[in-house]
């Protein structure tokens, strides 16, 4: 029985260790205009992702970002130079006065990195975006224009739904495979710009004013 009780607690003490004990982020860097920004190294051992300090909602409990941001392409820690090349899940949820992201080394967003960033204006990113996850952009009621370039190989559901704002966006023909009904739902300014020469597919009802290269 005693050795039951022994076997227990350090089961115990290992969980409890295991869950609250290991941090959200590897280090912590603020950038040239003062921002901190969080960094998790990735399995490669060369590269890192962006993330939020809080492993759960308040993601972040102060020391918000705010206006512009800029994701540097490389940052150096503890002797070594890493490449920025991800942005997490939830990295910047609910961080409501940010109004413009310049990420041109991104290569992936995740799920609801940016959800509820309702004063984004603008976003900046190279065509080497290969990823944008689940509700990454949802609710960036602010945001008027994106653009889906050429590497895109992967459009999370409802990416950029409920962005009230948006007024324009940009699909490359090779990501339009990509596109399914969710992906901007609740646009009500794509609605309205609807043309008759639009594709008439499933997501026609607000591919209008779309650019096609």
């Amino acid at each position: 029985m005693k050795v039951a009780k022994i076997l227990v607690t350090c089961f115990l003490c290992i969980f409890w260790t295991t869950k609250y004990s290991s941090a959200q982020y590897d280090f912590s860097l603020s950038t040239e205009n003062g921002q901190m920004l969080y960094y998790q190294i990735l399995g490669n051992g060369d590269s890192v992702c962006v993330t939020h300090p809080e492993k759960e909602w308040p993601y972040f409990a102060d020391n918000k970002p705010v206006g512009e941001l800029t994701i540097p392409e490389t940052v150096a820690f503890d002797g070594r130079i890493y490449r920025v090349v991800e942005i997490g899940s939830y990295a910047f949820y609910g961080c409501d006065s940010l109004t413009q992201v310049d990420m041109k080394s991104i290569r992936r967003i995740g799920t609801q990195t940016f959800c509820g960033c309702v004063l984004l204006e603008k976003i900046s990113y190279n065509t080497g975006l290969q990823s944008i996850g689940e509700g990454a952009f949802a609710y960036c009621r602010s945001l008027e224009q994106v653009e889906l370039g050429r590497d895109l190989e992967y459009l999370g559901i409802s990416a950029f739904s409920m962005c009230t704002g948006l007024k324009k966006v940009t699909i490359h023909p090779d990501s339009e495979r990509l596109l399914d009904s969710t992906i901007f739902n609740g646009c009500p300014l794509l609605k309205e710009a609807q043309k008759p020469k639009c594709h008439l597919q499933v997501w026609s009802f607000w591919c209008a004013q779309t650019i096609r290269e």
